[in-house]
Parts: structure tokens; C-alpha cells; sequence
């Protein structure tokens, strides 16, 4: 543990979340109202417009942006049952009076929030609003909501007993966590991962994708009117196919430069199916995801509907676009996580996220796991992993001999492989088993049911302690 620090630490709601909550919130009021004006001819309070934004507030509330949330649905609750008030009436009102009065609101709330949010942590203890609370009293806890997450802030949580003060809008949310654990000893708060994790925007953008099939299918029925009902049916199915195969294999150039070219200059460790691994000191680790057309490019062994070669290079099908960057950003939610769950899972190595896109520090674990260093209590630590991950409501996938190294003194680290929720490993052991030819099955790792390896032609922990 490091010495405190001398200077005060102040947490501040970055003026980034002032534009993106209550300014964007304010813009989505607005159009809105401009959508019920020329969508439905609506300018004057009226039932349909009172109960949009009743809806709207509801769901605004569900979604639970921030502390303020449950302020900003209030305003635009009681703007709904105004409009809608006024609408039984005999009333000549413009709807644009209520809408200015919201707006403006939302904007006071907004601004008065981001002044009032600093936290002052000083050696003495920790300050909010004027209060003083000693560090052996308060736990501190990080969350990332996805539309935060989208642009580069989360909230921070100090709990102190059955209390608990959020701040959101906060800059690189997991490094303030740190330095107020590392530097001001204060404790972490138990983290448990939601069972649906990123499931929901997954199965959203699956539908988006099926929706635009039925688009082109319905368009292509109303095309096809004269024909019979069941030659339309298959006319339609068949264009549809033919005209989604000619979109997927559309050619889109690979990003101009290497990723890693400004890396080349270090010593490679290893070169893995996605990443790059260099040495960047004697302590640390630069990792490089590969992006599309630059290192993992060889597709044959998986199901894609692309015509021709599937291998990628300075051109490449939409179809293996698609499927290459949906597996980048699992792979950053996956060091996301390893940063947020750091100090509730032991085995895994502390990682540092950088500027550049798709690159990550990490602590060098220089020892690989061979037969001729097994440690005797090997077992004992992978079922402690394994109840680590089960109290933060994780798995760990692909887990096989490479992805598991050794300190000097036996421990064991994990320094690859992804974290998922339950929900989101379902659907990955569909998608994977249904695409990669090269996947026979998926195994327990020494028996440990949270910690996952794929079966193929890769060395496992299980035949090394065998």
C-alpha cells in the first residue's frame, strides 16, 4: 500500500455531463414537440401530447441516468398532467409555453447539480457538502451506464454505513476508484455485475438488424402485387436473401495505418489471436487490439455469409467488418471490467486503459504455465477464482493453458480472456459454437464452472496439471 497523498483529491462532475444530461435531455424534449407539431399537427396542449410525455417520463425514470433522474422526471411528469389538465379545458394554450418552462428547468437542475457535486478527500477524511467523514467509515464503488460509458465518464459512490452519496458525469471513474483505494486506503465496496449485463443493447441491435430485413421484404411484396400469394412470398424471401448477400459483402477498407506501429519499436512477448502483447518495461505490458484487415484475418473456419475468400486485408466484406468489431468491443467491456472488479477478483492482473483506441497496459506476469511449475495448491486457487466470480456475477471465457501465468511466488493470474455476465454467456456460447468451426465444445476449467475454456487444438490447464 502506498502512502497517502499530501495534496487534496477533489472529485468533480465533469462539464462534459452538463451538455450530455440535462442539455440532451433538453434537445429530446424539443424534438418531441417538434415531432407532435409536424408528425400530428399538434401545437396547442392536447391528451396525445400530455400523455407522450407522460410515457416519456416513465421510461426516462427506468432508465436511471444519474442522481438527478428522479428530479428531471418529476419536472417532466408535471408537465405531462399540466398539458393534459389543460387539455379537458376550453383552453387556447400553446404547448411551446410548457415546453420553454421544462426546458429551462431541466437546465437550472442540470447546472445546480454539477455545481454542488464536488467531493473534497483530503488525509483527514473525505467532505461532502460541508460534512466530514473519517476513511475507516466509507467504502467506495464505481458504475459505468452504457450512455456514460459512450462518453468517457460513470458515477462514484462512497457509502458510509446504510448511506451511500453518488456522483455521476465523473471522468476515468475506475482511476478516481483507485487513487481513493490505493492512496487513501479507503475500502471498495462489494461490486456484482447485473445477470443481463450488455444483453439488452446485443438483442436491440439484433432486432434493428432483423427489422431492416422485414423492411426489405415488405418492400419487395409490394413490388411483386401481381403475382399470386405464394409466388410473392418467395419472390420477396429470394430478393431479400439476394439483396442482404450483395450488402454484407460490400468492401470496406481497413483503418490506413497499423495499430501498433508506433509499438514496433519494443520487444514483441507474443503475438495471440487478437493481440499484440509488447514490453513495454520490465513491470508492464502494451497490449494491441487488432483491428479489421491488420492481424486476425483468416475467417475460413468461421460461418459468414461471404462470397469468396474469408480472409481480410486492405479490403474487407461488411459481414466480416461487423463480426470483427462486435468481438473489439466485447474484448474493452472485458478490460472495463477487469479494472472495475480489480479488487474483488485476485487473479487478475491490474490493467490500465490508454488514449489509443483499442490498447491496454497491463501488469507483466512473466512465468507461463508449464508442467514443470504447477503449483500445489493449483486447484485451491482456481476454485477461489471461481467463487470470485461468482460474488461479482461473472464468468471468464477461453481460458486455456496460455492465458494463465504465475508470479515469482506461485499465484496464479489470468492475463487474458473475457469477463461476461450470465446472461451474456448464453448467448456467446450460442453465437460461438453456431459460427467458429474450430469450437468443438466449452469446458469447466478444473472443474470451476465459471471459468470456461474452448475445446480446440490449444494446450488446457486441465491436461498441464493432469
Amino acid at each position: 500500500m502506498s502512502e497517502p497523498q499530501s495534496q487534496d483529491f477533489l472529485i468533480h462532475t465533469c462539464l462534459r455531463w452538463f451538455f450530455v444530461n440535462p442539455i440532451f435531455l433538453s434537445l429530446e424534449i424539443i424534438f418531441i414537440n417538434i415531432l407532435l407539431d409536424f408528425q400530428f399537427d399538434i401545437n396547442e396542449v392536447s391528451f396525445l401530447g400530455g400523455s407522450v410525455f407522460a410515457v416519456f417520463s416513465l421510461i426516462y425514470f427506468f432508465l436511471d441516468f444519474s442522481p438527478v433522474t428522479p428530479a428531471q422526471t418529476s419536472l417532466i411528469l408535471m408537465a405531462a398532467i399540466s398539458e393534459l389538465i389543460l387539455s379537458f379545458g376550453s383552453y387556447d394554450f400553446s404547448k411551446y409555453w410548457i415546453m420553454l418552462i421544462l426546458v429551462i428547468f431541466q437546465i437550472v437542475v442540470g447546472f445546480s447539480y454539477y455545481r454542488r457535486s464536488p467531493i473534497l478527500v483530503s488525509n483527514d477524511g473525505i467532505s461532502i457538502h460541508g460534512d466530514s467523514f473519517p476513511m475507516k467509515d466509507l467504502a467506495v464503488e464505481v458504475r459505468i451506464r452504457m450512455a456514460g460509458g459512450f462518453f468517457g465518464f460513470g458515477d462514484i459512490t462512497i457509502h458510509h454505513a446504510a448511506k451511500k452519496h453518488m456522483v455521476s458525469g465523473i471522468h476515468q471513474p475506475m482511476e478516481v476508484r483507485r487513487v481513493l483505494i490505493d492512496d487513501y486506503d479507503i475500502k471498495p465496496h462489494p461490486q456484482r455485475a447485473s445477470w443481463t449485463g450488455t444483453l439488452i443493447p446485443f438483442l436491440t441491435f439484433l432486432t434493428i438488424l432483423l427489422s431492416a430485413n422485414v423492411v426489405i421484404f415488405s418492400i419487395m411484396y409490394s413490388y411483386f402485387n401481381e403475382l399470386s400469394t405464394s409466388f410473392r412470398i418467395l419472390a420477396s424471401i429470394i430478393s431479400m436473401i439476394f439483396f442482404v448477400l450483395i450488402l454484407l459483402n460490400i468492401r470496406i477498407p481497413r483503418v490506413r495505418m497499423d495499430p501498433a506501429s508506433d509499438l514496433l519499436h519494443l520487444n514483441i512477448i507474443n503475438t495471440g489471436t487478437w493481440t499484440q502483447i509488447f514490453e513495454k518495461t520490465d513491470s508492464l505490458v502494451v497490449k494491441q487490439l487488432y483491428r479489421c484487415g491488420w492481424g486476425h484475418n483468416d475467417y475460413r473456419d468461421h460461418k459468414a455469409p461471404v462470397i469468396g475468400k474469408k480472409i481480410c486485408g486492405k479490403w474487407n466484406p461488411l459481414a466480416l467488418v461487423l463480426m470483427h468489431n462486435l468481438m473489439l468491443i466485447y474484448q474493452m467491456i472485458g478490460v472495463h471490467r477487469r479494472m472495475i472488479y480489480e479488487h474483488e477478483i485476485q487473479a487478475i492482473p491490474r490493467t490500465y486503459i490508454t488514449a489509443k483506441s483499442h490498447r491496454y497496459i497491463q501488469d507483466y506476469v512473466s512465468n507461463p504455465l508449464t508442467s514443470d511449475n504447477v503449483p500445489e495448491d493449483i486447484v485451491e486457487q482456481f476454485v477461489q477464482l471461481n467463487n470470485d466470480l461468482e460474488r461479482c456475477g461473472l464468468f471468464i471465457d477461453d481460458i486455456h493453458a496460455g492465458n494463465v501465468r504465475l508470479t515469482e511466488n506461485g499465484k496464479v493470474r489470468i492475463v487474458d480472456g473475457e469477463l461476461y455476465t450470465g446472461g451474456e454467456m448464453l448467448v456467446k456460447n450460442v453465437l460461438v459454437k453456431g459460427i467458429d468451426n474450430r469450437i468443438d465444445s466449452m469446458q469447466p476449467v478444473l472443474g470451476c464452472n465459471r471459468i470456461i475454456r474452448w475445446v480446440d487444438d490449444r494446450l488446457s490447464v486441465d491436461e498441464i496439471v493432469r
